[in-house]
Formats: C-alpha cells, sequence, structure tokens
C-alpha cells in the first residue's frame, strides 16, 4: 500500500544529540526520503485517533535514520536533554530507527508496528488513560497499543507474532511475546503484509557535522581576533560543535606564547561574559544541553590547557575582575570553578568586583603545575 508523503513540523534536533546517536542528516537524499516518509506513516497511524488521543497534535515529533549498530530497532528520545533518557516530557521529540535493523524488515506492516510503539510511549507517558489500561507494564501496554494503530490503519496485525525472534529469551520477553500472539489471535483477523522498499534510504550515512572554524591570523590584533571568537562562540551557543572549537582555541593559544596567549584568552573569556546570557540563567531555563554550549562553559574546560602552558602568563586586571565578579553572580557554575581561580590568580582576586589596574599580572609556569591546583582542576573536569 503506497503512502503519500506528507510534511511534518519536524522540531529543531540538536547537533550535539545528531553526532552522538549518529543521524543521518535530513540535508542527504536518503535521510530526507526517510524523514518525510516517516512523519506520513506516523500521519496515517494515529489519523484514527481522537484530537485529544494524538500525540502528533500535542508534541512535535522528528524522525531520523540512525547509522550506527544498536540492540533496538527503534528509539524515541526528547530533544532536550534529559538526566533518564526515557523521560518524555516536554514537547519536542526525535524517533530514532536504526538502519541496520531496517534492513531486516520484510513489510511495512513491521514498520508500522515498531513505528506505533514509540509514539505509545509518548500517549503513556504523557496520561493517556486508554493506552494505560491495555497493560500494567509500560512495553507491553505500548506494543497493544502500537497492534490497535497499525490495524486500525490497514496494516496486518499478525506480523508482530514473528518479529523480535533474536530477542534474549528472558522472562519478560517471553511474556510480551505470548501476549502479542494471544491478542493478534483475538483482536484481529488477518490481513495480507505490505512489501517495504527500502531502496531510497538504504544507502544514507552518517556524516559529522562540522563548523570549521578558522582560527584568526597569529598576527592579527588582539581585538579584532576576540571579535571573530565571539562570533564562532555564538555559533557554537546556537548548534553546538564546543569540541571542534575547544580544539581551535587550544591551537591557537599555543601559537601566541605563553603571555600573549593567556592575555588573549582571559580578554575572550571577559567579552564573553557581556556577550550572552548569565549561565545559571541558561541552565535554568534551556536546559543541562544549551548550558554545555555555553561559551562561558566551553571556555572553562580550556583553562586547564591555558595553565600549563610554558613560560610566564599575563592576565590583565580588568579582565580578571569581570571573570570573577561574573561567577560570583552564578554561582551554580561559580562555586566549582571559584577554587580553580582562586589558586591559579591568588593575587587577582578582585574585593567587591574590583580590581587594581596599576600593573600588568604575571605568573610563572611553575604556579599552574603546583600539585594542588592540578587535583582541583582534575576533580572539576570529572564532576563536570
Amino acid at each position: 500500500m503506497a503512502i503519500t508523503q506528507q510534511k511534518n513540523n519536524f522540531p529543531p534536533v540538536d547537533f550535539d544529540l545528531a553526532n552522538f546517536n549518529h543521524l543521518v542528516s535530513t540535508d542527504t537524499p536518503g535521510g530526507k526520503a526517510f524523514a518525510e516518509y516517516a512523519a506520513a506513516l506516523a500521519q496515517k497511524l494515529t489519523a484514527s485517533l481522537a484530537p485529544e488521543e494524538n500525540p502528533l497534535n500535542e508534541c512535535r515529533v522528528a524522525f531520523y535514520l540512525q547509522d550506527r549498530a544498536d540492540s533496538s530497532p527503534a528509539r524515541i528520545s526528547s530533544c532536550s536533554w534529559r538526566t533518564d533518557p526515557t523521560d518524555l516530557s516536554g514537547t519536542d521529540f526525535v524517533v530514532m530507527f536504526n538502519k541496520e535493523k531496517l534492513a531486516m524488515l520484510k513489510t511495512e506492516d513491521e514498520l508500522a508496528f515498531i513505528l506505533g510503539h514509540e509514539l505509545s510511549h509518548l500517549g503513556w507517558q504523557h496520561g493517556n488513560e486508554k493506552i494505560r489500561a491495555l497493560a500494567c507494564n509500560e512495553e507491553a501496554a505500548c506494543d497493544a497499543n502500537a497492534m490497535k494503530m497499525m490495524y486500525a490503519a490497514g496494516f496486518d496485525v499478525n506480523v508482530v507474532c514473528s518479529m523480535d525472534e533474536k530477542a534474549p529469551l528472558t522472562e519478560e520477553w517471553r511474556e510480551r511475546k505470548e501476549l502479542r500472539r494471544r491478542q493478534a489471535a483475538e483482536y484481529f483477523s488477518f490481513r495480507r503484509p505490505q512489501a517495504l522498499d527500502g531502496s531510497v534510504w538504504q544507502r544514507a550515512s552518517h556524516t559529522p557535522w562540522k563548523h570549521g572554524f578558522k582560527a584568526p591570523a597569529v598576527d592579527c590584533p588582539e581585538a579584532e581576533a576576540v571579535a571573530m571568537m565571539i562570533k564562532d562562540l555564538h555559533r557554537v551557543y546556537a548548534k553546538g560543535g564546543e569540541e571542534e572549537f575547544s580544539q581551535m582555541l587550544e591551537q591557537y593559544v599555543e601559537t601566541k606564547a605563553g603571555a600573549e596567549g593567556s592575555r588573549f584568552f582571559l580578554r575572550l573569556a571577559a567579552a564573553a561574559t557581556k556577550d550572552f546570557p548569565p549561565i545559571d540563567e541558561v541552565k535554568k531555563q534551556k536546559g543541562y544541553r544549551q548550558m554545555q554550549r555555553h561559551p562561558i562553559n566551553v571556555l572553562g574546560n580550556i583553562i586547564p590547557a591555558v595553565a600549563s602552558m610554558p613560560g610566564k602568563k599575563l592576565f590583565p586586571p580588568e579582565a580578571v575582575a569581570t571573570i570573577n565578579v561574573y561567577m560570583r553572580d552564578n554561582p551554580d557554575y561559580g562555586r566549582p570553578m571559584s577554587c580553580f581561580w582562586k589558586k591559579v590568580l591568588p593575587s587577582a582576586a578582585p574585593v567587591n568586583g574590583k580590581c587594581q589596574r596599576s600593573r600588568q599580572i604575571y605568573l610563572s609556569a611553575e604556579k599552574f603545575q603546583n600539585p594542588l591546583v592540578s587535583r582541583k582542576i582534575l576533580l572539576y573536569r570529572q564532576r563536570h
């Protein structure tokens, strides 16, 4: 049975989520074709549901191919970072279909069951009482609801009985398979399965997304170099790529040597404190993932590399004062960082947000190789 492709209001998928899960970009022909196909299939599966029960009416769901090994044929995840990956609170979600597992499917009916199962998780976790009444176990209830959805959409439910044959023979799986078989036999009549043509997306592959950051020239005036880096940090904050930026910045600072490199880094960090929202506010309002991209967090992860550069370090007092005031005003982030700054820059800590400007502050490389300082750096990086 052919499915008419329909447009879906895809939520913005974080680039770090896409790279972490090896999702195939929808900018590629294969990725786009699959996303449109899956969106149309989801529309068909949910067409028989009451408007208030349709998860596509309450949530925005994106569909992606996953190009890496996985034990599950598909997973649904929030587009926002969650401590618990099964937490489906919120409104923006992504369903990731494992490309390797899809290649093993023979019928469109099997894919319809998999998609229906993932969408049913939204209903269960968002309090749909009809789904919760199907079984006391979330997975079993989602199986049963997926079978109802696919039958209403014209698919053959009996294909479910032969799926997951290679699943581990645990007691939970045995009960799930038996429940599937019993429900299919009791409640649904036989229909002819529909062939699945996956040729459009079978050759699609994941390509890590990169910003292509370019470091300023070594002889570039410091103010211009800072402005260029701030523009790059805006791109990191919007779309990710913090690791790529960090590598570029570390190399650039190292080429400028100890004194100039450390001075540039501190002035860049001071500029970032003024150009972006407070990091504590970002964490509370936009979540952990966005906080990880915040320029202050990105630059904070580079500090040990800057501190370990050979030679003397030059830290402009006005930059040091700005950064210390920022840490004081953002205690959730600044508290674990305060030990680091006080140990590394003992004479540069401002009093009531003020710092003497009579001279530049130099610290030798031995200061940064202090075992106590190194231990503080190590503990901070382990906790974050």
